[in-house]
Order: C-alpha cells, then sequence, then structure tokens
C-alpha cells in the first residue's frame, strides 16, 4: 500500500509511448528512468532507479491493490542501498489504463516482462506483495533463469471459500455501498484489530491507510473493480512448471487474509522455497516492518544465511521433488 497521489504525466503531448523518456536525476541523486510502454493497446509505465554500484541484481517491486510505482518510500529507499529498483504501473494500477477483467494474470506478466526485457534484460530479483504476488510468480514461471531469486510477501495457494467471500463483499461495497463502508471493510479485511496481537504501529498504519483509501479517484475505484473481478474470475491459474529459483514465501504473523497457514501452503507448492512469518506484523508488514522487511529480502537475494533472525520466527527450508510440474500459487487480493 503506498501513496494514491499520481505521478505526472507520463506521456507527454506529441511523444510516442514507445519512446524512452530522457533520464532525470532524484533526490538520492541516483538515475531514474520513466519508460511508457504499451501492451495490445493498453498504456502503462514503469521505471529504474539505477545503483551504479549495485551489489545485488536488480530488484523488481509489484505491489498490490492501491499501490502505485511512485509509492514504495522507505522500502524503495532502502533496496537502493543495494541494487538497482525496478518499480512498474502495470495495466490497470496507478496511471496505467483501466484493463477489463476479462484479461488474466497472464496479460499482466507478459505486460511486465515487456518492461523488464527493456530495463534489465539479465536475472533479476522479484519480489511481489499481496495481488502482486500473483503476477511475480506466473512471471517467474513463464521466464525460467531470468527469475535469479523471488519473494512472495503476503499470498496463497488458491482463494478460499472465506477470501472469495470477503473479496466479493469488497466489491459490492466498492460498487454500491458508502465510502466509509468500503473504507472500513478494506481496513478489517487486511489489519489485525484483536487486542492479543502485538501489532507495530497499527494506529499509523491504519491512520494512512484510511486517508488514503477516503482519497482514492473514481478512477482509481474503477481500476479496483477491475482488477478484483479478475481475481474472482481468473483465481485458477493454469497449472504449469514450478519456479525453478529460489523463493522465499514471508507474511505477518496476525495476517487475517493471506494467513501463515495458506502462505506456508503456497510456499509447499514451490521445489525451493523457504518460509517464516514476521513477528508483531499483519498482511501490511512492509508498512510496519519496512526495515526488517528489507532485511529479511536482501538476505535472501543475496543468498546469505537466514538464521537467527530475531524479528521473525525461524525461516523454514522447504525442498520439494525435483522434476514434474507442480500446481502454481494463486493470487490473493490485498494491499
Amino acid at each position: 500500500m503506498g501513496s494514491n497521489v499520481k505521478p505526472p504525466a507520463l506521456v507527454p503531448p506529441g511523444e510516442s509511448p514507445h519512446e524512452r523518456r530522457p533520464a532525470v536525476t532524484t533526490r538520492t541523486a541516483l538515475l531514474e528512468e520513466v519508460i511508457p510502454l504499451t501492451l495490445h493497446g493498453y498504456a502503462y509505465s514503469g521505471r529504474i532507479v539505477h545503483r551504479p554500484d549495485a551489489r545485488v541484481a536488480p530488484i523488481v517491486l509489484v505491489g498490490g491493490a492501491f499501490q502505485h510505482q511512485n509509492g514504495w518510500g522507505r522500502v524503495e529507499r532502502a533496496f537502493l542501498e543495494a541494487a538497482s529498483v525496478i518499480t512498474v504501473d502495470l495495466p490497470g494500477w496507478g496511471s496505467a489504463d483501466r484493463l477489463p477483467a476479462r484479461y488474466g494474470f497472464d496479460f499482466l506478466a507478459e505486460a511486465l516482462d515487456q518492461l523488464l526485457s527493456k530495463v534489465a534484460p539479465g536475472p533479476v530479483n522479484v519480489l511481489g506483495t499481496s495481488y502482486g504476488s500473483a503476477v511475480a510468480h506466473q512471471w517467474a514461471c513463464e521466464h525460467p533463469g531470468r527469475a535469479e531469486r523471488v519473494a512472495l510477501v503476503g499470498t496463497m495457494a488458491h482463494l478460499t471459500d472465506h477470501a472469495r467471500a470477503r473479496v466479493s463483499h469488497l466489491l459490492r461495497l466498492a460498487e454500491h455501498g458508502s465510502r466509509a463502508e468500503f473504507v472500513n471493510s478494506v481496513l478489517h479485511t487486511m489489519v489485525c484489530f484483536s487486542p492479543r496481537a502485538t501489532v507495530l504501529r497499527r494506529p499509523t498504519v491504519v491512520r494512512c491507510l484510511t486517508r488514503a483509501l477516503n482519497e482514492l479517484t473514481a478512477d482509481d475505484v474503477a481500476k479496483y473493480r477491475d482488477n478484483t473481478l479478475r481475481l474472482l474470475m481468473h483465481a485458477e491459474l493454469p497449472r504449469g512448471r514450478a519456479v525453478r529459483a529460489p523463493v522465499l514465501v514471508a507474511t505477518g504473523e496476525h495476517d487475517p487474509l493471506t494467513t501463515p497457514a495458506l502462505s506456508r501452503e503456497a510456499a509447499t507448492r514451490c521445489p525451493d522455497v523457504r518460509f517464516t512469518t514476521l513477528k508483531d506484523a499483519d498482511h501490511l508488514v512492509h508498512l510496519e516492518r519496512p526495515t526488517e522487511i528489507v532485511d529479511l529480502l536482501i538476505r535472501f537475494f543475496s543468498g546469505e544465511s537466514l538464521a537467527g533472525l530475531d524479528y521473525c520466527h525461524p525461516v523454514e527450508h522447504l525442498r520439494q521433488p525435483s522434476g514434474g510440474t507442480l500446481p502454481s500459487p494463486r493470487p490473493s487480493h490485498g494491499s
């Protein structure tokens, strides 16, 4: 979940959407490029912030619902200490065109690949969070050898009856309910409010999320409806070869949507996977424990040991039999 302040227009009048805009300099003095793209007539964009002395392969961030390519904040800044960072507004996200729900996650994976083919044709590390975990996973399945390592944060192996009912309820509220009802329901879907659970920064996160949800434009809500319908229509991703790169699956220990049990089930579908939950966090772990999730992911992307980390439960290394085909983890819906 990130800021919903729209970035400036990415394609000035008279400029072809296929042309790359001139590079600009960010506040961090690192070189930033914004890349306008189209796929089958749908305009979208990506951006890369270059780290010349990177010690890790480029990190690709694929966010969830309401997440924009410019909204990663401190998470992106922390990743930039180690690697170049690529973010994207896929069709249906942020400033990109709306994408009808009849287009599935394979279309979004194709759009992601078009961007990566332009800015990072070599191996990359991919982080998919919540809804974006389905896109990241499908891209990695379809492009073996391109993903050096894959992290899925807040995912599930299948859309449970409970999750389907919850998502359908949110869709009805987005279409016919009041904004207050919608905001309250989103909060209770993503945030653990149990008085018995400790969730770091919960009041601040709830306040920021409430403000962002109340500031959604009509276009934002329309895209949310499209994406939610896509989730319901395409929850059963096609079976195929599993991701052969090392995978890390993680979520907050109090995640009420992509629960630890559901996330662990998704992890068991991958041949070479690590699984953990972060302490004192829920579905919005990247807002509640940004420093810790970045530390965990940099260690994983660098191939370092994940043992003895005090902010998460012991990391399990699950190995499945090699060869054959495995069911694909299916998408979740959240931040």
